[in-house]
């Protein structure tokens, strides 16, 4: 597989409080690998630095060969985002929320609808097209954030607690369509999620907690070295043995 990312000593302290400390990953082209950990174990900041949002203090981040830029708008457009909380105006209609942020890439007004189009029928979605945002039940406004992540074809995708807050046939759904796109797209998923076992699937899983690496193996290699069934068990496996 080639290396799509390589994260090497990354570090990042806002006044004394040390949030990441010296965290090193590697991400292989067409992978899922997942980010987990508990709420303040840096995962939003260490993704918002692969972002280029938040500038490390030390540590260097390889993406596709060449060194990482905090304002390098190369890499910026071999990246999108998903987030756990959208970006889309909820007054405005589907199409209209898509079309604007599409014409960003294509500079052309049919082009965009055109782009549209194409991403809603790539997520399940056609159907939502002339819907207003704000009326969507929960499963619909992440597909069709998904497909506003797919409008500039990214190598690099993502998901940030994709499913919380949907039912468990909504999640269900949702994996499917995640697996169907990174299939279609060839691109390298990165999923960070407070559901445990929805990391199982992982190629690689990156496990944090106050801001260091606890863990970085596959699923099946955890559950055999901490002698557990599930990784929701390797989780407080890990968690009971950092409170010692």
């Amino acid at each position: 597989m080639t290396q799509l990312v390589h994260v090497s000593n990354i570090a990042k302290k806002y006044k004394e409080q040390v949030v990441l400390d010296a965290i090193s990953f590697s991400i292989n082209s067409g992978e899922l690998f997942s980010i987990l950990g508990p709420n303040g174990a840096g995962k939003s900041t260490l993704i918002s630095i692969i972002l280029g949002l938040v500038k490390a203090d030390t540590g260097e981040i390889i993406l596709a060969g060449k060194k990482m830029h905090t304002h390098s708008l190369e890499h910026k457009s071999l990246i999108s985002v998903v987030f756990q909380n959208s970006i889309l105006d909820a007054e405005l209609s589907v199409k209209e929320n898509l079309v604007m942020r599409a014409y960003f890439y294509t500079k052309n007004w049919k082009k965009a609808t055109a782009l549209t189009i194409e991403k809603l029928q790539d997520v399940q979605g056609s159907h939502l097209l002339n819907k207003r945002y704000g009326v969507l039940s929960g499963g619909e406004r992440r597909k069709v954030d998904i497909a506003r992540a797919l409008l500039n074809t990214p190598k690099l995708l993502f998901l940030d607690e994709p499913t919380t807050g949907l039912d468990i046939l909504s999640r269900a759904d949702m994996w499917t369509l995640i697996h169907q796109l990174k299939e279609k797209y060839q691109m390298t998923v990165v999923l960070t999620t407070h559901y445990m076992e929805e990391a199982r699937e992982s190629d690689n899983i990156l496990m944090l907690a106050e801001g260091q690496t606890v863990a970085y193996d596959t699923p099946e290699n955890l559950k055999k070295h901490y002698q557990c069934t599930t990784l929701e068990d390797v989780f407080l496996a890990i968690a009971k043995k950092e409170r010692i």
